[in-house]
This record gives structure tokens, C-alpha cells and sequence, in this order.
């Protein structure tokens, strides 16, 4: 009997030094294959990478896949044009691509490349007085600010060192020098996990990624499902995913976590929207055949769904308390036969502001949610007018004690606090847009009253307030002037502007925390949500707003 010599696919694992990890990535040795997404981090996200590296935490390990085949790839990581594949064996990046554009795009940048691409500033710098990243100031950098596309490249940063010896005062110079030299050891002596997997075609490369996903790395769902059905030529989800998003971005909704879109897609099939066997699912040929019709279906729902969602008063990702409230929306949406019912488009609105405040999506097991989703297709098909897995008359939960973006029970205030129409405080009254400053700032739309609180008064939802996009810092001085009506469309209390004027601070906190709690359990009687047994700011149970959707 003839032996069978058996192929072994090699993963080796190594660390490598951010400088030599950037140096594979310009000279085109490490690329990005098509199939990834692009480049979707947010400016806050960068900043928090530097950060990350500064401090010696870990930031994760990049996964590559080594080989002399040609894959399609992309000749631009971030802002950084790439060279062109060599010849022979190149590596290229399955898992990271988000933290190795970052760092091109801020430690490579050429000083006359664009600063801006992405929707993001690469021109970042450190100020070596307050110890943070930024991006470029609007009045330019000053003397404390060492530009981060000076770190590792020695000529720069003697530059960069040299400008401050003539420019700042001779009493903060040695100083000022001491942390540029620290800064930059941080980052040219920090080193990055590798995974390389080796002797693999593309389809073995991402079915061990698969498998190694299953085993405690982070892989997001559509990234899985891009790489399994990507096939040159053909049906693209990665691309339709991204042209969905931007579409979507102009409504508010560019952060939503793709995974949604896919539980969506699945939903349109048939399939199980939390199914976890992608390598044995993606890989059938009629899953990848259904694709293409399944997403059209999936994204008209989405709309759909997106506009009844808008009309509600949500007009940002940030402002949905649950991912999984706008993929039953949109199956109902794309299955419904009647184009308008305004019995059944009430009992949504009912159904949309119960789960927002009663957490019904927070400790929901799988087989529920599945339920609940044939309930809204039984719906949509005319074959029910009523909810048996939900209970519409459970109780709200409790006022938040904290301020939490990613709560769901914060964004559930969060649309109380929007129904208010809030005002400008700067210049001439004008109405804010909440949901646009929200996807553009994120939490950062809602500045502190005051910073100068005792703990849980500062913590409290009572202490945050939408302010204008050009807005820093505190909002108490700008408070001061403004007239009843604009405090009263932020939900301070009648008479806030005499009490602001006296300067205690605690008690305009606790007079607006009351107002609130009021003034939200109007909005929840409006609504046709039963009141929380107690009226006192408590610790919600629920923090998790569902925002990210990984593979488990």
C-alpha cells in the first residue's frame, strides 16, 4: 500500500519591532488583500493605539498569511502609498489591518502627504506637557507638541528636538526634551505579536484563522464571512458592505457595526442570524450563490427600517440602544406586504421604546431572539397583530446612576434628552442635531456641566449636556447668561438660570437630575411604557448596548 505524504500548513508565531513591522509594510513585503474592509477607525480610536504603546500595554497580535501566490491587494495602507508587490514570497495581513494602517498612517506620514483621508487627522502629535495624543491643533502646534511622524525616523526627530531647543523657554527645554526621548524609546522599543501562517492556499489560511478565532481571537463576523466567500471576479461582500455603510454613514448611521448588516443578510436566507459554523456555512456554493439577492433584500429592509427609526428620533448608531432592534425592524420591513398600517406601525413604536427601556435585548438568550424574529415575520406576513415573546407591559428599568455612552439604558435617555430639541448655547439659538454631532464626536458631543463635582455627581447623566461641535471643556460658564427657554430645552430645572447665577453647582446637578427623572417618565407614559417602580437614579442592569458583534 502507497503512503500518502500528508502537507502540514505551518503557523509560526514571533514579535517584532514596530519600525521593522512598518518598514514590511511600505517596501510592499506586507499587504492588505482586497477582500479586507478599508480603513473605518475613528480619530478617537487612533489616539488610543498611541496611547496603548506609550503605556507598554498590549495591543493584540496581527495575523499573516505567507505565501508566492498573487492575491488582489490594495496599494495604500491609511494615507501611506505602498510599493509594489515584489517578487517572490510576501506576507499578507488577514487580522489587523485597523492597527497597522494606524501606525503607518501616523508614524510614516511624509510631512507633505495630505493630513487628511479616512475622515481622520494623521497629523498627530503628543503634547509632552499634559502627557496625550491629539490631532493637529487648529491654531497649529506649538512648542510642546512632538509630532508622532518624528519618532522613528532619526533625522526627524533631531529636527523635532532641535525646534525646541530654539523655541522654548530655556527653563522647560531639558524637560521638554526628556519626554520627546522617552516618547520616542516607547514606541522604537515596542514590539507586536505575529502569527504566520505558511504552506496554505487562501482558503486553508482563513479556515485556520477561523479556527484559531474559535479559540479566543477576535474576528468580526463580516470580516470572517468576506474572507470565506471571496472569490476574484465575483460577488463581493466586503465591497457591497462597505458602499452600504457609506450610504448609510450620511444618515447617521456610519458606525454600525457591520455584523448587523450580516445578521440582516442571514436573516433574508433563512439562516440562522447567529450562526457560528462559517467555514462549514460560507463555503457551500448555494449560500454564496443566494448572496448577492439575499443582500439587496436585506439592505431595502434596512432602509426601511432606518427611516422608522429616524421618525422615532433616532438619527445615529449612537443613539440605538440595541443592534438587534434594527435587524428584526428591517426582516419586518423587508417581509411586509401591506405598505402602510398604522395599527400595526404603533404597536412597533410601542415595541422599539419598551425593549430600549426594559433591557429586553440585554439578557435575551439566542433562542428568544430567534422567536422574537419569526414573531416579526408572522407580522410583516399578516399572520399575527400582537407580541407573545415580548411582554409590553414590563416595567422600565430604573434612571441611570452613571453616565455610560455604551449603555443601552443611556441611549434609551439619550432619546428622551433629544426629544427636548435641545438649543445652541453659543452665538444665536439655534437647534442642535444631536444624532449628527453624536456620529461625528461620539461621546464627546455630551460635555460635562461641571468638572468640579463631588464623585457621583459627576458621573451622573445630570452632569452631561449636548453642546455645539466646536465646543471644550465644561459648559457651566457658557450656562450663565442663557436664557430660561435654552436651559429648559436641556432639561434643567424652572429657575436653573437664577440658581447657575448663585454658583452652587451641586444644587443646579440635583435639581436637573430630578427634572429629568421626571421629565423621562412623561416621555415613557407617552410612549405607553410602564414607569420604573422607583424614582430615583439607580444602577441600571444593563450596560451593554450590543454596539460590537464578534464571533464567539
Amino acid at each position: 500500500m502507497q503512503s500518502r505524504e500528508l502537507k502540514r500548513i505551518e503557523v509560526t508565531p514571533e514579535v517584532v519591532f514596530v519600525g521593522k513591522l512598518l518598514e514590511r509594510v511600505t517596501g510592499g513585503a506586507l499587504r492588505v488583500p482586497r477582500f479586507q474592509r478599508p480603513f473605518v477607525w475613528k480619530q478617537h480610536q487612533i489616539l488610543q493605539l498611541l496611547d496603548s504603546i506609550v503605556e507598554g500595554y498590549p495591543i493584540g497580535s496581527i495575523l499573516l498569511w505567507e505565501t508566492d501566490s498573487t492575491v488582489t491587494s490594495i496599494d495604500q495602507v491609511g494615507p501611506i502609498e505602498v510599493k509594489e508587490r515584489p517578487k517572490g514570497v510576501v506576507s499578507y495581513l488577514l487580522d489587523g489591518q485597523q492597527r497597522v494602517s494606524t501606525l503607518a498612517g501616523t508614524l510614516q506620514l511624509p510631512e507633505k502627504s495630505s493630513k487628511l483621508t479616512a475622515g481622520v487627522n494623521w497629523r498627530v502629535y503628543y503634547d509632552l506637557e499634559e502627557r496625550e495624543f491629539l490631532p493637529e491643533p487648529r491654531g497649529g502646534a506649538e512648542v510642546h507638541h512632538f509630532p508622532v511622524r518624528s519618532l522613528l525616523s532619526t533625522s526627524g526627530f533631531l529636527a523635532a528636538c532641535r525646534h525646541i531647543e530654539t523655541t522654548a523657554a530655556p527653563r522647560s527645554v531639558e524637560t521638554l526634551l526628556q519626554a520627546a526621548d522617552r516618547l520616542a524609546n516607547a514606541f522604537r522599543d515596542y514590539q507586536v505579536p505575529t502569527i504566520t501562517i505558511k504552506d496554505a492556499n487562501l482558503d486553508a489560511a482563513v479556515t485556520v484563522f477561523a479556527r484559531l478565532n474559535l479559540r479566543g481571537r477576535r474576528m468580526t463576523a463580516d470580516q470572517m464571512v468576506s474572507a470565506l466567500t471571496y472569490r476574484e471576479g465575483q460577488f463581493h461582500l466586503a465591497t457591497k458592505l462597505d458602499e452600504f455603510q457609506a450610504e448609510i454613514s450620511h444618515r447617521g448611521f456610519g458606525c454600525l457595526d457591520r455584523g448587523f448588516i450580516l445578521r440582516s443578510v442571514l436573516a433574508a436566507m433563512g439562516r440562522d442570524i447567529y450562526a457560528k459554523d462559517w467555514e462549514g456555512l460560507m463555503v457551500r456554493d448555494e449560500v454564496r450563490e443566494a448572496l448577492p439577492e439575499a443582500f439587496e433584500d436585506a439592505t431595502r429592509g434596512l432602509r426601511l427600517a432606518l427611516k422608522f427609526l429616524e421618525d422615532l428620533g433616532v438619527t445615529s448608531d449612537r443613539l440605538l440602544p440595541y443592534g438587534l432592534q434594527l435587524v428584526l425592524l428591517a426582516e419586518f420591513f423587508r417581509l411586509r406586504k401591506a405598505p402602510s398600517d398604522s395599527e400595526l406601525e404603533s404597536l412597533l413604536r410601542r415595541w422599539f421604546w419598551v425593549t430600549s427601556f426594559t433591557a429586553w435585548f440585554g439578557g435575551v438568550n439566542t433562542a428568544r431572539v430567534g422567536k422574537s424574529l419569526e414573531e416579526m415575520r408572522e407580522l410583516a406576513r399578516g399572520e399575527r397583530r400582537e407580541f407573545d415573546v415580548f411582554d409590553l407591559e414590563s416595567p422600565a428599568e430604573p434612571f441611570p446612576e452613571r453616565f455610560d455612552a455604551r449603555s443601552a439604558r443611556v441611549r434609551a435617555f439619550l432619546l428622551y434628552l433629544v426629544s427636548l430639541h435641545p438649543q445652541s448655547i453659543h452665538g444665536v439659538p439655534s437647534p442642535l442635531r444631536p444624532g449628527e454631532l453624536l456620529s461625528e464626536l461620539g461621546p464627546g458631543a455630551l460635555a460635562y456641566v461641571s468638572s468640579s463635582l463631588p464623585g457621583p455627581l459627576r458621573s451622573s447623566p445630570a452632569n452631561r449636556m449636548f453642546a455645539d461641535r466646536d465646543h471644550s471643556g465644561q459648559t457651566w460658564n457658557d450656562l450663565t447668561n442663557q436664557d430660561e427657554s435654552i436651559l429648559v430645552s436641556h432639561g434643567f430645572s424652572d429657575g436653573a438660570r437664577a440658581l447657575i447665577r448663585d454658583g452652587n453647582r451641586e444644587r443646579v446637578i440635583e435639581a436637573r437630575l430630578q427634572k429629568l427623572i421626571d421629565g423621562e417618565r412623561g416621555f415613557l407614559e407617552k410612549q405607553r411604557v410602564r414607569l420604573p417602580a422607583s424614582r430615583q437614579a439607580l444602577a441600571a442592569a444593563d450596560s451593554d448596548s450590543s454596539d460590537t458583534d464578534e464571533i464567539e
